[in-house]
Parts: C-alpha cells; sequence; structure tokens
C-alpha cells in the first residue's frame, strides 16, 4: 500500500503529521522526509507523527525516521512517534530505534509531551 502522508498544525504549533500505508523505499516515503525539512527551515520543530495505520517500515523508512529525527533534534525540537503498532514497534526494537526516538501510545500523550 502507498504511503499516505496528511499534515495538521495544533493551536498550540505543534505539528501532526499522520502516515498510512507502507513506510518504504520510494518516493512517497522521501516525500515524507522533504515534508519533514520544510518544516524545520519554518521553524516548526515540534513534531507528533501519527503511525496509527502505517502497517509496514522496511530499513529505508526506518532510516528516514532516524533522519528526520535527527534534523528535527539538531534545531532543537522534538519528533516523537505515536500510535505505533505491535509490528512496526518490534521492528523499531529489533533496530535498536526505538532506544533513540520517543514512543507514545497516542497523539494525545504525543501532544502533552510536547507542549
Amino acid at each position: 500500500m502507498p504511503l499516505k502522508v496528511d499534515r495538521r498544525t495544533l493551536e498550540s504549533g505543534i505539528e501532526v503529521i499522520t502516515l498510512g500505508g507502507s513506510l518504504t523505499l520510494g518516493r512517497e516515503a522521501q516525500n515524507f522526509e522533504w515534508s519533514v525539512e520544510e518544516l524545520i527551515k519554518t521553524g516548526k520543530t515540534r513534531i507528533a507523527l501519527d503511525m496509527t495505520d502505517v502497517s509496514f517500515v522496511d530499513s529505508a523508512g526506518i532510516g528516514i525516521l532516524v533522519g528526520c529525527h535527527g534534523k528535527v533534534a539538531a534545531a532543537g525540537g522534538q519528533f516523537r512517534l505515536a500510535n505505533v503498532s505491535a509490528r512496526v514497534l518490534n521492528v523499531l526494537k529489533i533496530t535498536k530505534v526505538d532506544s533513540i526516538m520517543k514512543t507514545d501510545s497516542s497523539v494525545a500523550e504525543a501532544v502533552a509531551a510536547l507542549s
């Protein structure tokens, strides 16, 4: 399933990006990364990534998540993952990515941590 990306800005200025489908090598994943870079350029560095509908992540997807996390952190911001499925969370644990990225059980929890 191709990756779908939606974005909204909360009144607090926190960006919520919602992903759906597979976060894998391809143009859609690259577009997601570019949208995060664009947010950073405009000073929006508090980002919650809603992964409710992400069904699969491959090594390229992991690389994009780590890259986005690093770029946001370098800009002085925070990048949190929310609603990560058990399957995707298992991949994050196997690759040890869960040790560098914060995960929350809901978008509301991620937003509260970013506030």
